[in-house]
């Protein structure tokens, strides 16, 4: 079976909680044994003492040793009535819920106490040896009558003290498995939190991808997947639009193609008919049409060239204010005839080289003053301005009214665009010049 992301991401939670917990667990089970231990340890210390206070007592009584030797219901004696005064002031110690009493000692500790005569011999010893045994001296008046030792326990034996690990234990487990089902719950909780937009870009992706443009995407996170989220409705925005310049695209080509093609095949038709007379007015009409869809295809054809970054391009160092100056010459008759005034101002004092193509230069600008010829209201006037710095030349082309309005100078670059929406061909043009 295939795991979704959503089952790894969960499982993943899932699984590092409990090796969490797990590790918790172990160390805290560790800490308490080795804790307890020392804990052990350290009330003997002071079981010690007590001892060792009972021992100078009946050392001073007796004069010496001799009343312990081989005596041991009397060593054991000793030990058991220096205890109760210790387990006593035990008692009376402040416990709490998380700080229970200790458990009570067994009396039966003879074994873990060791006794030396002052010269270090063994009265009472353990038989496990004694080299380790850090020896604690007994003194009467500054002297030193003998010496006791602790013999440390490395693990747990009396019932008392297995029980309370045992308890102890218990509640760590329960700890433990209560810290696991709330990391099952929070892991599932996080888990649908951060699938949930993902699952939104999944099922908008589907979306857009059968077509659906529209499909937007409601942003409510400022973290990675909410900029996700907000590159996808760009690029739906995107899509949409490049659908509706598509269809736009394809409604205008059909538009400019059909009506050269409908002249064409009206006059044919009409000379079968023989309502037109071949002559050289029908053939000049025919050839303008065939001239005028011939160069639709041919703009087509470039632009379709330089979409796929096929166009050729032949970039010299040139002189671009030389080609517009070259251009005007070219229109100037034009304007004088359609009465409008040019005036040009080149505020450019040296010349000036780039690269450039200067047949696409050309085109540039021939398109520039074609648009103004075509669109101005006469009587007007064009104003041509260059200037340059150290890095910028600007060209600008000022003419009068009707002007391009506001709202539409965005579109100004479209692919077959024409601010004159009825695409009459009286003023020639099919929108591909500044695209």
């Amino acid at each position: 079976m295939k795991l979704q992301i959503k089952h790894k991401l969960f499982f993943t939670l899932l699984l590092t909680s409990i090796a969490v917990s797990s590790g918790m667990f172990f160390f805290m089970q560790w800490s308490l044994d080795r804790g307890f231990i020392n804990y052990v340890n350290s009330q003997k210390a002071e079981e010690l003492n007590l001892l060792s206070a009972n021992l100078a007592k009946r050392y001073n009584k007796h004069g010496n040793w001799q009343f312990l030797q081989n005596n041991n219901h009397l060593w054991r004696q000793l030990i058991r009535t220096s205890i109760p005064d210790l387990e006593a002031t035990r008692r009376q110690e402040p416990h709490s819920r998380f700080r229970p009493p200790p458990p009570a000692r067994p009396h039966n500790l003879e074994h873990k106490f060791a006794l030396f005569s002052a010269a270090k011999k063994p009265i009472f010893a353990p038989p496990t040896g004694t080299s380790t045994l850090q020896l604690t001296p007994i003194e009467k008046q500054g002297e030193v009558i003998g010496y006791l030792a602790l013999v440390p326990i490395k693990e747990l034996s009396a019932p008392g003290d297995l029980l309370f690990v045992e308890q102890q234990t218990e509640s760590i487990a329960l700890v433990a498995l209560a810290m696991a089902l709330l990391s099952l719950l929070l892991s599932y909780l996080l888990t649908t939190h951060l699938l949930r937009p993902i699952k939104a870009l999944t099922t908008a992706t589907r979306k857009l991808i059968a077509g659906q443009f529209k499909t937007r995407i409601t942003v409510t996170t400022k973290d990675e997947l909410g900029q996700l989220s907000n590159d996808f409705n760009q690029l739906a925005i995107s899509l949409e639009n490049n659908q509706t310049a598509r269809q736009q695209w394809v409604a205008d080509i059909s538009h400019e193609l059909r009506t050269p093609l409908a002249i064409l095949q009206g006059d044919i038709e009409a000379l079968q008919d023989g309502i037109r007379q071949p002559g050289i007015k029908t053939f000049a009409a025919l050839h303008s049409e065939t001239l005028h869809l011939s160069r639709l295809v041919d703009d087509l054809y470039e632009l379709s060239m330089s979409d796929i970054g096929a166009l050729n391009y032949k970039k010299i160092g040139v002189n671009p204010v030389g080609i517009l100056t070259s251009s005007i010459d070219l229109f100037q008759q034009r304007l004088t005839e359609q009465n409008l005034q040019l005036h040009t101002n080149f505020t450019v004092t040296n010349p000036i080289t780039i690269l450039g193509d200067p047949d696409r230069l050309q085109q540039l600008f021939s398109n520039l003053l074609e648009n103004s010829l075509r669109y101005t209201a006469a009587p007007g006037h064009l104003h041509i301005t260059v200037q340059a710095d150290k890095h910028n030349v600007i060209f600008t082309f000022a003419d009068s009214a009707p002007g391009v309005p506001t709202e539409q100078i965005p579109k100004l670059f479209d692919r077959l665009y024409r601010v004159e929406a009825s695409r009459n061909r009286a003023k020639g043009g099919a929108g591909l010049g500044l695209t």
